[in-house]
């Protein structure tokens, strides 16, 4: 996610020198602003008096602080503002190349009213349902509005919420996708501008393919793990857990057959081909759960993914989240806080520098940096 600069070896942050304004709170703002600072902005977060939301969200330290608050906003200044203080946000917003902004009704300096004298300005606003769309939405909100729910959980059960924000995070790759195309504009001559990112329009994006799919007159339908376009896929279980499994082609079937030792599968007319699969889904599927619940979970991993196969372990996420790779991959750091402690800390931005276990400053204690940040703009 670096640039290297050719002449001197060096790495050089992508975003060195863009200075960027963070009104925010919860999760898909901070959340653009972190990827923001990982392409190497300065970011400086403004707060209300008594912080925002996520400050009061868990898990918590044993000193009270949101663990949550410090992964979404680890290295960002933190700036306290009056509510309805316009003349200190003004001064801000003349500071910054970029203001992220997700307050909604709470605004009182908007980018109508700095456009003209700052027309560079890229003014990121973030909304549930966009601009002029009316109505307040939340992730969870928008996954049951847009379809997701319904996707989501077993034949013949209920709607159920995806466990984790999806709609937050994309909405946050999009906003972050917007500002660096508005950014290269200005770099090239042009005005900022408003940039309008709903969360309505993430969640849509996330359905779009089973969008496609029901405007053919085809609406998808709640399969569980299993996939609508491949047989077999799913979780299955095995003599001490659960595996995925699934074959997009036939090379990977074959592999399969290979791993689990059942050569006539490939000449059943019922399991041939794909199209023979998909029909014949429920047959193809008790054949193998009856073959993988004889053995341990990795036997098959190890074997089928010997064969040329896929299948992978379910892990639960604590399990997940002490695998090595992390690490090794930068997508685990540490929190490095003389008050905190060393604490291992998601990344969370995948626009980090790409080295193995970093070290993360705090996020920022409420209105740590208001001092010294107010007498910069003097």
């Amino acid at each position: 996610m670096f640039s290297r600069d050719p002449t001197s070896g060096s790495q050089s942050p992508l975003l060195a020198g863009v200075r960027v304004l963070e009104l925010s709170q919860l999760i898909a703002a901070p959340l653009c602003g972190l990827q923001l600072l990982d392409l190497g902005a300065e970011v400086v977060k403004v707060e209300p008096p008594g912080g925002e939301e996520a400050r009061r969200l868990p898990p918590f330290t044993a000193a009270g602080e949101s663990l949550w608050f410090h992964a979404l906003n680890r290295g960002k200044r933190g700036v306290v503002v009056e509510r309805g203080d316009a003349a200190t946000l003004r001064r801000l917003v003349a500071w910054a190349d970029v203001v992220v902004d997700n307050r909604g009704g709470a605004a009182v300096v908007s980018y109508d009213d700095v456009a003209a004298e700052h027309p560079a300005l890229v003014w990121c606003a973030i909304t549930g349902r966009g601009a002029g769309g009316g109505g307040r939405a939340v992730d969870p909100s928008l996954q049951a509005t847009m379809g997701l729910a319904a996707l989501t959980g077993e034949p013949g059960g209920p709607p159920l919420r995806v466990p984790v924000p999806v709609v937050d995070f994309m909405t946050a790759m999009a906003a972050t996708q917007a500002v660096l195309a508005a950014l290269w504009r200005v770099e090239r001559g042009g005005r900022g501008g408003l940039l309008d990112v709903a969360l309505l329009d993430a969640a849509a994006t996330l359905t779009g393919l089973a969008g496609v799919a029901a405007l053919a007159g085809e609406p998808p339908r709640r399969m569980g793990s299993q996939s609508p376009l491949a047989v077999p896929s799913g979780v299955f279980a095995t003599a001490d857990g659960h595996l995925q499994v699934v074959a997009y082609n036939e090379r990977q079937w074959g592999a399969i057959c290979t791993a689990l030792d059942q050569p006539g599968w490939l000449e059943d007319a019922r399991s041939a081909d794909a199209a023979a699969r998909l029909e014949h889904r429920a047959l193809v599927h008790d054949r193998l759960a009856e073959v993988l619940a004889s053995r341990p979970t990795a036997h098959w991993v190890a074997a089928i993914g010997a064969a040329g196969g896929l299948a992978e372990p379910v892990r639960d996420v604590d399990e997940a989240w002490h695998d090595g790779v992390l690490r090794e991959r930068g997508l685990l750091g540490t929190l490095d806080d003389p008050d905190l402690g060393d604490r291992p800390l998601p990344t969370l931005s995948l626009a980090h520098p790409r080295h193995a276990d970093p070290a993360f400053p705090a996020g920022p204690r409420i209105g740590e940096h208001t001092a010294t940040v107010l007498a910069e703009l003097r």
